[in-house]
């Protein structure tokens, strides 16, 4: 019984690395800047809006510092994609280039 419960974990986690890492190209991490953010529920609006587009594995959203962090999987979503959902909501996005603010 052992044994097949760690064989399913396996495979099971094998599924998930080939789910995250597949054919789509391998989960990257962006920062944007957000501007527009008026209130401390504004985050959950970005992150939201952000995991409406499919590829987006996890946001981090934080209002002190205008920032958003994207996990995506590359080929599935873009930038651009990231920046007209946060525009959609309307705010603004920027990709942050390292250096600058």
């Amino acid at each position: 019984m052992r044994r097949l419960i760690s064989a399913l974990v396996l495979v099971s986690m094998t599924l998930f690395a080939l789910s995250v890492n597949g054919a789509e190209g391998k989960v990257k991490q962006v920062t944007l800047n957000i501007g527009g953010m008026t209130c401390a529920s504004c985050p959950a609006m970005v992150k939201t809006a952000l995991k409406k587009l499919d590829g987006v594995v996890d946001t981090d959203v934080s209002y002190k510092d205008a920032k958003a962090t994207v996990k995506y999987q590359d080929g599935k979503v873009t930038v651009e994609q990231m920046i007209k959902a946060i525009e959609g909501i309307g705010m603004k996005a920027s990709l942050l280039v390292e250096g600058k603010k």
